[in-house]
Protein backbone atom coordinates (compact mmCIF):
# COMPACT_ATOMS: atom_id res chain seq x y z
CA UNK A 1 0.00 0.00 0.00
CA UNK A 2 2.58 2.56 1.10
CA UNK A 3 4.61 1.88 -2.44
CA UNK A 4 1.29 3.01 -4.30
CA UNK A 5 1.36 5.94 -1.92
CA UNK A 6 4.94 6.91 -3.08
CA UNK A 7 3.87 6.38 -6.72
CA UNK A 8 0.97 8.79 -6.15
CA UNK A 9 3.85 11.34 -5.06
CA UNK A 10 6.49 10.31 -7.77
CA UNK A 11 3.47 11.18 -10.38
CA UNK A 12 2.35 14.78 -8.76
CA UNK A 13 3.77 17.34 -11.72
CA UNK A 14 5.94 20.48 -10.35
CA UNK A 15 3.85 22.60 -13.15
CA UNK A 16 1.02 24.72 -13.89
CA UNK A 17 -0.15 25.87 -10.52
CA UNK A 18 2.11 25.50 -8.07
CA UNK A 19 0.22 25.91 -5.42
CA UNK A 20 -2.04 23.25 -6.14
CA UNK A 21 0.46 20.90 -6.98
CA UNK A 22 2.65 21.61 -3.49
CA UNK A 23 -0.88 21.17 -1.69
CA UNK A 24 -1.49 17.67 -3.34
CA UNK A 25 2.29 16.81 -2.53
CA UNK A 26 1.67 18.14 1.23
CA UNK A 27 -1.78 16.36 1.07
CA UNK A 28 -0.45 12.74 -0.42
CA UNK A 29 2.88 13.17 1.83
CA UNK A 30 0.35 13.45 5.13
CA UNK A 31 -1.58 10.24 4.06
CA UNK A 32 1.73 8.21 3.47
CA UNK A 33 3.18 9.54 6.66
CA UNK A 34 0.40 8.67 8.62
CA UNK A 35 0.23 5.39 7.49
CA UNK A 36 4.27 4.65 7.97
CA UNK A 37 3.62 6.12 11.85
CA UNK A 38 0.68 3.63 12.06
CA UNK A 39 3.06 0.58 10.28
CA UNK A 40 5.85 1.23 12.57
CA UNK A 41 3.96 1.88 15.73
CA UNK A 42 2.29 -1.74 15.07
CA UNK A 43 5.40 -3.43 14.40
CA UNK A 44 7.29 -1.80 17.58
CA UNK A 45 4.77 -2.87 19.83
CA UNK A 46 4.00 -6.44 18.00
CA UNK A 47 7.87 -7.22 17.62
CA UNK A 48 8.53 -6.61 21.22
CA UNK A 49 5.82 -8.79 22.44
CA UNK A 50 7.11 -11.64 20.37
CA UNK A 51 10.72 -11.17 21.27
CA UNK A 52 10.00 -11.08 25.18
CA UNK A 53 8.77 -14.17 24.55
CA UNK A 54 12.23 -15.58 23.87
CA UNK A 55 13.96 -17.71 26.48
CA UNK A 56 17.20 -15.35 28.23
CA UNK A 57 19.01 -16.55 30.65
CA UNK A 58 17.89 -18.61 33.04
CA UNK A 59 18.87 -16.94 36.26
CA UNK A 60 17.24 -13.67 34.95
CA UNK A 61 13.96 -14.97 34.81
CA UNK A 62 13.89 -13.79 31.22
CA UNK A 63 14.34 -10.44 32.49
CA UNK A 64 16.77 -9.55 30.08
CA UNK A 65 15.00 -10.87 27.11
CA UNK A 66 12.60 -8.31 28.06
CA UNK A 67 14.95 -5.68 28.45
CA UNK A 68 16.52 -6.10 24.78
CA UNK A 69 13.21 -6.47 23.13
CA UNK A 70 12.24 -3.18 24.62
CA UNK A 71 15.72 -1.78 22.93
CA UNK A 72 15.36 -3.30 19.64
CA UNK A 73 11.73 -2.33 19.14
CA UNK A 74 12.58 1.50 20.31
CA UNK A 75 13.66 1.81 17.20
CA UNK A 76 10.57 1.08 15.85
CA UNK A 77 9.29 3.79 17.75
CA UNK A 78 11.86 6.07 17.00
CA UNK A 79 11.39 5.53 13.16
CA UNK A 80 7.33 6.25 14.29
CA UNK A 81 8.20 9.50 15.64
CA UNK A 82 10.51 10.34 11.68
CA UNK A 83 7.51 9.84 10.23
CA UNK A 84 5.24 11.89 12.11
CA UNK A 85 7.92 14.43 11.34
CA UNK A 86 8.04 14.28 8.20
CA UNK A 87 3.81 14.81 8.13
CA UNK A 88 4.65 17.92 9.73
CA UNK A 89 7.38 18.70 7.25
CA UNK A 90 5.25 18.16 4.48
CA UNK A 91 2.67 20.47 5.59
CA UNK A 92 5.26 23.41 6.37
CA UNK A 93 6.71 22.64 2.43
CA UNK A 94 3.43 24.34 1.37
CA UNK A 95 3.03 26.68 3.47
CA UNK A 96 6.56 27.97 3.17
CA UNK A 97 5.79 28.24 -0.37
CA UNK A 98 2.62 30.29 0.03
CA UNK A 99 4.70 32.53 2.20
CA UNK A 100 7.80 33.47 -0.05
CA UNK A 101 5.96 33.43 -3.47
CA UNK A 102 2.16 34.22 -2.85
CA UNK A 103 1.95 36.25 -0.11
CA UNK A 104 4.93 38.37 -0.26
CA UNK A 105 5.02 42.01 0.63
CA UNK A 106 6.70 44.91 -1.17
Amino acid sequence: MSEQRIKELAEIPFEGSLEQAFSDYATALKKLSQQLAFEYEMAAGDSQAAMSRLHGNPLLLGLDAKLQARRVAKRLRRANELAKGLETEGRKFAREYRKQFLYKKG
